[in-house]
């Protein structure tokens, strides 16, 4: 017997609430708070598969409450206890991306088994349709557009994470806490245009294709890679300090410089490097990379320059008008 006490209107008013959110995380906290309202579950929880294709935690409800703290029995041991049923969570193409398991006694029935499979197909095709929305189509790296909303965020986090170790930070955050230090990086191809010109498009296209791959090997999958635009590519990376920051966009560099393009034969990127800090702000963060990646390329590109290094040295000046605009200049 379905146990559902909600009417057909707010059933479909608590599904439709899902399509608020723009962002992945909310996204997954709104599906819990509707399984709570619908099926009053023990707890429920989401995992996703890594690349090896193990259930990794991501959030969880208990006494009504959605958070980021692990369950201490592992996936296995939950997934085969009393009163769990658990859920796929498919991509468009119909592949696992991981698990709901919602908790209850007694166990959903059928009834409540079906209603919500017509929830998770609700979940999982705007799921795709959110992701579709933040990927560049022909890198398959993120997008700028989801760069721009999502680094007010990050900055949160980072800021958070120089500041506390609460235990909704993740563990990647709280080691930065105590050891690491976030970077941004923007990577640019010297003279696409003229590759461009000279061979076409095509060929300038597995050029991009070419550099997003060596990209996503060179960083982690803790780092967030973004396509910010044409040949420009961006990188927030977390590392142990500023000599680890300039061996792996040193690595980055020497990785595409000795790389073998097809037709084109050398590539080389030129690289701006900015630390982030817990006040660091978006516009004066992106002005710093930004600053560094035009010395690198007026100094004969193929090189990695630091904003700090450069600013230290006086090869770039900081000056602020009378609004308290900061602006830069090359000397």
């Amino acid at each position: 017997m379905i146990m559902v006490k909600q009417s057909p209107p707010e059933v479909v008013s608590m599904i439709a609430a899902l399509t608020d959110h723009r962002d992945i995380d909310v996204l997954e906290t709104s599906l819990l708070k509707t399984v709570a309202d619908l099926f009053t579950p023990g707890w429920a929880a989401i995992y996703h598969l890594s690349s090896d294709d193990v259930p990794e935690f991501s959030v969880a409800l208990r006494e009504g409450v959605v958070n980021r703290t692990p369950f201490t029995d592992s996936f296995s041991h939950l997934v085969s206890a009393i009163g769990v049923t658990a859920f796929p969570i498919m991509s468009q193409s119909r592949n696992v991306l991981g698990y709901l398991l919602v908790q209850r006694s007694p166990a959903l029935s059928a009834e409540e088994q079906k209603l919500m499979t017509g929830l998770f197909r609700v979940y999982d095709n705007y799921l795709s349709v959110l992701k579709d929305s933040q990927i560049d189509r022909l890198t398959g790296l993120l997008n700028r557009h989801t760069f721009d909303a999502q680094l007010d965020k990050a900055l949160g986090l980072i800021r958070r994470a120089y500041q506390t170790s609460r235990e909704d930070i993740s563990e990647h955050h709280r080691k930065a806490a105590d050891t690491g230090s976030f970077f941004l990086g923007e990577i640019d191809i010297d003279h696409f245009k003229a590759i461009n010109d000279r061979f076409g498009h095509l060929y300038g296209d597995e050029v991009l294709l070419i550099v997003a791959r060596i990209l996503q090997n060179t960083f982690r999958k803790t780092d967030l890679i973004y396509r910010f635009g044409g040949e420009e590519f961006v990188v927030i990376v977390y590392v142990e300090d500023r000599a680890d920051a300039e061996m792996t966009f040193e690595r980055l560099r020497r990785s595409i410089e000795n790389h073998a393009f097809p037709q084109v034969g050398k590539v080389t990127v030129s690289v701006g490097v900015t630390e982030i800090r817990d006040n660091s702000i978006p516009v004066e963060l992106l002005g710093h990379a930004d600053q560094a990646l035009y010395h690198a390329k007026t100094h004969g590109r193929n090189q990695v320059c630091f904003y700090e290094t450069l600013l230290a040295s006086h090869d770039i000046e900081v000056h602020r008008n009378s609004d308290d605009i900061t602006l830069f200049a090359a000397t």
